[in-house]
């Protein structure tokens, strides 16, 4: 039985119709009630994701979040998650890099002493805007950013954006080569020959003498 049947009458407990209403609404209680804790645990960690969109809205609300048109959900959280960091830091320049951090936006703020400016004036270098594009709401999404977060004795001298391109291309590189050998009959150029030889030779002579007497002749 219900926890909640027993803060009625008792006549009330006996009426099968209300108790099973009670019922029922003590089970959307408690799933609301564990809905509660959920996002209340989120919260509590900074660990949006998962979360409405509204909800996250009306925290910023909560925060006194400075800007907060124009962004993506992911920005819309960088920024509520660092809202009280950012107030405690506003109008120094760690503020506007930071920002620029939370808006994926890679920047770099250079003071007049560092490049010979006039003295109080700064300036943006926006060098990438790749993750958000440039249109007019960025431009003036910057403008309005750093008029916030700048200090009140500082001015703007200018505003660079560097638009930069990321292309991913494939190279392929191919090499056929082939070699044409034509094979003539072969032929004798030259003679070698090695042989053992042996030669003999024989003479046979014949000769005729006749002897006279004495005075004959």
């Amino acid at each position: 039985m219900s926890n909640l049947i027993h803060l009625f009458p008792q006549s009330l407990q006996q009426d099968d119709f209300v108790v099973a209403l009670i019922e029922a609404f003590e089970i959307q209680v408690r799933e609301l009630y564990d809905e509660f804790l959920f996002f209340a645990e989120k919260l509590a960690k900074y660990e949006f994701e998962g979360l409405p969109e509204e909800l996250i809205d009306y925290l910023a609300y909560e925060k006194h979040v400075d800007f907060y048109e124009d962004l993506t959900f992911e920005e819309k959280c960088n920024v509520v998650r660092n809202a009280i960091e950012m107030h405690r830091k506003n109008g120094t320049k760690y503020a506007l890099n930071r920002i620029f951090d939370m808006l994926n936006l890679r920047g770099v703020i250079n003071e007049w002493f560092e490049y010979n400016g006039d003295p109080y004036y700064f300036r943006v270098e926006i060098l990438e805007v790749s993750q958000r594009g440039l249109n007019q709401e960025t431009i003036e999404l910057l403008e309005r950013l750093v008029k916030t977060y700048k200090n009140n004795r500082s001015w703007i001298e200018v505003i660079k954006i560097y638009l930069t391109t990321h292309v991913k291309e494939n190279f392929a590189l191919t090499m056929s080569s082939g070699e044409e050998l034509t094979v003539y009959p072969w032929m004798i150029s030259e003679i070698e020959t090695a042989a053992k030889f042996k030669s003999a030779s024989g003479m046979q002579t014949i000769e005729s003498l006749e002897v006279y007497p004495k005075g004959e002749i």
